[in-house]
C-alpha cells in the first residue's frame, strides 16, 4: 500500500447542479416517506451465489406513486430550466402503465440499452428517460433494502452493493474509524477491510490519492485491476449528508481517478446522478 499526497483538487461541480441535486435529495426523502403497498419477493438463490438481490427480487409498487414520483421530478426540472416544460409535457403523455412498468424494471438494472433506444425512438434527450426512470425507482429500492437487510447480512459481498448491484465505488468512515461501503443509490452500507481494494481484495497494489487541501477524502486506487473507491471520513465533515449527495459533491475525485487511469465513466455511475 503506497499513499500519495498533494492531489490538487478540481473544480467540477456547477454550483446550480449541486443545487438541483439537493432539490432531488430533498424529493426522493419526501417520496420515500410517502411509499405504500410494497411488498419484495426474493426469487431465486440471489443470497446464496452472491448476486444482487433486487434485480432478481418480484418487487410489487403503487405504480400512481411511481408516477406521480416521475411527474414532480419533471416539474422540478421545469423550475431549473424553462426548456424543460415542452418536454415535461411530452414525457407525461408517454407514461401508460406498461411504460411505467418497463421503465421501472429497466431501472433496477440501470439498462442503457433500453432507455437509450427508448430516447430515440421518442425523440428525447438521450438522458432525460434514464434519469427520470432511476431517480424515482430509488425510494422504492432503498425501502426494499430495508426489508431485505436479514438476508443481505449473510451475503458475502463482492465487488458491487449486495441490494441492487451498483459498483462498489463509494465509502465512508464511520465514527469508529471504520470503513463502510455505502451505496449511493439504495442506501445499502457493509464494513470491509480498510485497507483493500473494494473490487478485487487486493492489498499489496492499493494507492491511496490523497488530495491537497481536503483532509475529509481520497481515493483508494488499485493497480491490480485498475478500480477504485471514494473514501469520505464522515468524522471530519460538518454536518452529516446523505451518501448520495456525499457522491455528488466529491465528483471530483472520480476524475482525478479517472485522470490517473483508474475506473471510467461507465464505472462511475455518473448517468444516474
Amino acid at each position: 500500500m503506497k499513499v500519495v499526497f498533494s492531489m490538487a483538487k478540481m473544480n467540477v461541480l456547477d454550483e446550480n447542479y449541486e443545487k438541483l441535486q439537493q432539490e432531488i435529495q430533498t424529493l426522493s426523502e419526501k417520496w420515500r416517506r410517502e411509499i405504500s403497498n410494497l411488498s419484495v419477493n426474493c426469487i431465486g438463490d440471489a443470497a446464496e451465489n452472491g448476486s444482487p438481490i433486487l434485480p432478481q427480487a418480484d418487487l410489487s409498487i403503487d405504480f400512481s406513486q411511481y408516477q406521480l414520483f416521475i411527474e414532480e421530478l419533471l416539474h422540478l426540472l421545469g423550475q431549473n430550466n424553462e426548456g424543460m416544460i415542452h418536454l415535461a409535457d411530452k414525457i407525461r403523455g408517454l407514461l401508460t402503465i406498461d411504460v411505467l412498468q418497463t421503465w421501472f424494471e429497466e431501472a433496477i438494472v440501470v439498462n442503457h440499452f433500453y432507455f437509450n433506444n427508448y430516447a430515440d425512438e421518442n425523440n428525447l434527450p438521450v438522458w432525460l428517460p434514464i434519469f427520470l426512470a432511476e431517480q424515482a425507482a430509488r425510494p422504492f429500492l432503498q425501502e426494499a433494502t430495508v426489508r431485505l437487510e436479514p438476508q443481505l447480512k449473510e451475503m458475502n459481498h463482492a465487488s458491487s452493493c449486495p441490494s441492487c448491484g451498483e459498483p462498489a465505488r463509494f465509502a465512508l468512515l464511520n465514527k469508529k474509524g471504520k470503513k463502510e461501503l455505502t451505496c449511493p443509490r439504495c442506501l445499502h452500507a457493509w464494513e470491509e477491510k480498510k485497507i483493500s481494494c473494494a473490487h478485487c481484495g487486493s492489498e499489496d497494489e492499493l494507492v491511496i490519492l490523497k488530495v491537497e487541501g481536503d483532509e475529509s477524502a481520497e481515493i483508494h486506487a488499485c493497480h491490480k485491476c485498475k478500480g477504485y473507491t471514494k473514501v469520505i471520513d464522515s468524522r471530519k465533515m460538518f454536518k452529516k449528508e446523505s451518501p448520495t449527495l456525499l457522491d455528488v459533491k466529491s465528483i471530483h475525485l472520480d476524475y482525478i481517478a479517472q485522470e490517473k487511469g483508474f475506473g471510467g465513466l461507465e464505472d462511475s455511475g455518473k448517468g444516474t446522478h
